[in-house]
């Protein structure tokens, strides 16, 4: 009987093989247990991060709120560059970073959900009804060189979207169109709460977006009020636009806001007044210019950056004002568009 023998130095070596392969192993396990606690750490940080980045923003908001405050108590009939809540951007350092706050005048834009309001409604000498409203986005459209034929179709199309009927406007759609598409959807009919809803309407393009987006905004209403008091020069063509004239042009406009006193005109029929607005008004537009042209405002916006251990987080505060308060009514978190 023959007995095999067996090398020593294999056996070693297979021992020393199965050492490497538990080791290895080991390094496997422990390297991703290691990276899993490194992402959670991370997640966990930027959870409490953006937690606190928003308990910084309430702050700011508290202070914007006691800004506005002040100024609607030194000024309750005005709204103007020359107040405390217009001063351009306010920076505050605190620990492991520092808080960036703008304030904006709601009043020096576009109000879409004022294309909804029949109040605007005119006729022609053909008897042919149509919203002055609709008419200053049209006309503001085509400041920003958007060919007619597509402002037309965006402003048809933005109406057809707020205003509570289901007649299909000119060059606007309602449900059956937004229905056929490949990612339907019903239109609200109703108020919008956020600008960014108009991308989605018939007609719109990025461009156009982009092009309109600094000139409009949507207010718990669906009244067109343009405090001229707080218009900017980048704000000219809103201007030229509500005057709805030819020869208000966007020069003429930026030539009276550069001329504006810092604290405004003291009245609307003081801005009324004026050589200029007055040979531009028709007896058909001085009612709508009178009762859309203002110098004071009600609504407000923050934007508010916060800069915290290396994250940046951006957020949107909306106020109106109540008497001499002003009331925080929304928040939009993730900034500006």
């Amino acid at each position: 009987m023959s007995r095999t023998m067996i090398d020593p130095g294999r056996q070693r070596g297979s021992a020393l093989l199965v050492v490497l392969l538990i080791l290895a192993v080991m390094v496997i396990v422990s390297t991703n247990m290691t990276m899993r606690y490194n992402s959670e750490f991370l997640r966990t940080a930027n959870f409490v991060n953006g937690i606190q980045a928003k308990w910084y923003q309430h702050s700011s908001d508290a202070l914007v709120r006691r800004v506005l405050h002040q100024d609607f108590s030194d000024n309750a009939n005005s709204v103007n560059m020359s107040q405390y809540w217009a001063t351009s951007g306010r920076s505050y350092d605190i620990d492991g970073g520092v808080i960036s706050t703008y304030v904006h005048d709601d009043a020096a834009c576009f109000n879409l959900n004022a294309l909804a309001n029949h109040g605007y409604d005119i006729s022609d000498e053909t008897g042919t009804k149509y919203n002055l409203a609709r008419q200053v986005l049209v006309r503001l459209m085509q400041y920003m060189e958007i060919p007619p034929a597509e402002a037309e179709a965006v402003a048809d199309s933005i109406t057809d979207m707020v205003d509570t009927d289901t007649v299909i406007s000119r060059y606007g759609a309602e449900d059956a169109h937004y229905m056929s598409l490949p990612y339907p959807f019903v239109l609200p009919n109703g108020k919008l709460y956020s600008v960014s809803e108009i991308r989605a309407v018939k007609g719109m393009t990025a461009s156009i977006y982009r092009r309109i987006r600094p000139f409009v905004c949507v207010l718990q209403n669906n009244e067109l009020h343009l405090n001229v008091n707080t218009l900017t020069e980048a704000k000219a063509p809103l201007l030229a636009a509500v005057m709805l004239n030819d020869y208000m042009t966007v020069e003429v406009a930026l030539e009276m806001i550069r001329e504006r006193d810092r604290e405004g005109w003291t009245s609307t029929s003081n801005f009324l007044s004026q050589d200029q607005v007055v040979s531009m008004m028709t007896d058909k537009t001085k009612g709508f210019i009178s009762g859309v042209v203002a110098v004071n405002s009600n609504y407000f916006h923050a934007e508010t950056e916060v800069e915290f251990n290396g994250l940046t987080r951006s957020f949107l505060s909306y106020f109106v004002r109540n008497n001499k308060e002003a009331i925080l009514y929304k928040r939009e978190y993730g900034g500006a568009e």
